[in-house]
C-alpha cells in the first residue's frame, strides 16, 4: 500500500451493508459531492455482513476510480453493531460518520452534522429525523423507546435509531460498545463525559425496518436494562443486586411471617399448620435467593474494588495552574499567568503532562499528531 493510502483523512464514512440491496453508487455521488463542496479530504468504508462472494467482488469492479473506496466482507452475518466496529477500526478518518446502506436523510443536512463537530466543538453528534416520512406504527414504536430512553438515562435524545451520526475517533477507542449496544453510543458516550449533540436532519425515506413482533420488543427491553445497569451500577453493583436481594428477601420473610402469624392464631386448625402450607415453601426459596442475589453483589463490589483503577469511566476536559513562584522571571504581587490544557487520560495512572506560563489554549482531543480539530480544510 502506497503512502497516498495511508494518509489520514479528514472524513472516514462507515457504511454497513446486510443486503444486495445497498444504493452504492448513490451514497459515493451525493455524499462525495456534499464532502468535495466542503473541501474536505475523505473515504468511504462498506462493511458486507454476510453478503456473497460474488457480490462483494461486483462492489469491487464498480467502485469509482476518483474516489477512496475500501470494502471489507464478513464470512457470515454478524451483525450491526460488530460491522461498525469493523469499520471504525480500519478508519483513516479523524472524524467518523456512520450511514445506513441507502440514503435514509438528506445528505445536505450533512454539513449541519460536520458543523456541530467543527464549530461546536461537539465530541459525538446523532441525527433526529424529523419530519418523519415512515409509518405511522413505526413512528409511535420510535416515539415510546425514545421516551423511556430519556426517562431511564436522564439524557435528551430523540432519535437513537437513527443511524447516521458522527464522532471523532477517539469516542470509539474509549467507548466500549458490543452486543447491540451501537445505538445507545451517544448516552454511553455523554457518560463518559464526551460532548454529545443532537442536530436535525430532513427524513426521506425508510427501509429495511425489523417487524413489530414480540422478540423485537423483548430484545429491546432487555437492551435498556443492559443499558440501565451500564449506566448507573457499573462502579456500585451492590446498590442494584443489594436493592434487588433485599427486596426479594423482604418479600419471602412477610410471606413467611403471614403463614405464622396464621398458625399461632388458629393453633387448632390442621390446615394452617406449616407442614401442610405449600406456600412455606416459596416463601424460604425467596429468603435463600434474596441473600444469594444480596452476596452476588458483594463479590461484584469487591471485584470493582480490586480492579476499578483498570477502568476509566471518566474524561478530564482542562485544567488551570498557576507558574511557580520561585521560577525566574515571576513578579512580587504579580498574578501568575494562567495555562489551559486537554488531558486524555490513558488509563495507566502516570501523572499528565503540564505547561505553564502560557496562554495558549490546545485543542480538546488527542488526535494524531500534525492532525487537525476540524474536518473542513
Amino acid at each position: 500500500m502506497n503512502d497516498a493510502e495511508e494518509t489520514i483523512r479528514d472524513l472516514t464514512v462507515v457504511v454497513p451493508v446486510h443486503n444486495e440491496g445497498v444504493e452504492f453508487e448513490e451514497i459515493l455521488e451525493q455524499y462525495g459531492r456534499e464532502f468535495d463542496e466542503r473541501g474536505i479530504s475523505y473515504e468511504f468504508v462498506f462493511v458486507l455482513d454476510g453478503t456473497s462472494e460474488a457480490f462483494f467482488e461486483e462492489l469491487g469492479r464498480r467502485r469509482p476510480k476518483d474516489r477512496s473506496v475500501r470494502l471489507i466482507q464478513f464470512n457470515r452475518a454478524f451483525g450491526e453493531s460488530i460491522a461498525l466496529a469493523a469499520g471504525f477500526k480500519i478508519a483513516r478518518g479523524r472524524v467518523i460518520l456512520s450511514l445506513p446502506s441507502w440514503i435514509q436523510n438528506d445528505p445536505a443536512d450533512v454539513h449541519h452534522v460536520l458543523d456541530a463537530i467543527d464549530e461546536r466543538g461537539a465530541d459525538v453528534v446523532t441525527c433526529w429525523r424529523r419530519p418523519r416520512v415512515d409509518s405511522l406504527v413505526h413512528r409511535a414504536q420510535s416515539f415510546f423507546f425514545n421516551l423511556v430512553m430519556r426517562w431511564l438515562t436522564r439524557v435528551r435524545f430523540h432519535d437513537l435509531n437513527c443511524l447516521q451520526r458522527a464522532m471523532r475517533r477517539r469516542v470509539f477507542e474509549d467507548v466500549s460498545v458490543q452486543g447491540d449496544m451501537y445505538r445507545f453510543l451517544p448516552v454511553l458516550a455523554h457518560r463518559a463525559g464526551y460532548q454529545v449533540s443532537e442536530v436535525g436532519v430532513r427524513h426521506l425515506k425508510e427501509k429495511n425496518r425489523p417487524g413489530i413482533g414480540l422478540g423485537v420488543y423483548l430484545r429491546r427491553f432487555l437492551d435498556i436494562s443492559a443499558l440501565l445497569f451500564l449506566t448507573r451500577f457499573t462502579r456500585k453493583p451492590l446498590r442494584f443486586f443489594g436493592l434487588a436481594g433485599g427486596a426479594v428477601f423482604v418479600l419471602g420473610l412477610v410471606m413467611c411471617a403471614f403463614l405464622l402469624v396464621q398458625m399461632m392464631m388458629s393453633p387448632e386448625d390442621p390446615d394452617l399448620r406449616l407442614k401442610n402450607r405449600s406456600m412455606l415453601v416459596l416463601g424460604v426459596l425467596l429468603l435463600v435467593l434474596g441473600v444469594q442475589t444480596f452476596f452476588i453483589g458483594l463479590v461484584a463490589e469487591i471485584i470493582i474494588f480490586t480492579q476499578g483503577r483498570n477502568l476509566k469511566d471518566y474524561r478530564v476536559g482542562r485544567i488551570a495552574e498557576g507558574a511557580p513562584v520561585s521560577e525566574p522571571g515571576a513578579t512580587a504581587g504579580r498574578a501568575p499567568d494562567l495555562s489551559r490544557e486537554t488531558l486524555e487520560d490513558d488509563g495507566s495512572g502516570g501523572a499528565p503532562s503540564q505547561e505553564e506560563g502560557s496562554s495558549r489554549s490546545r485543542p480538546r482531543s488527542a488526535d494524531p499528531p500534525g492532525s487537525e480539530q476540524r474536518t473542513s480544510a
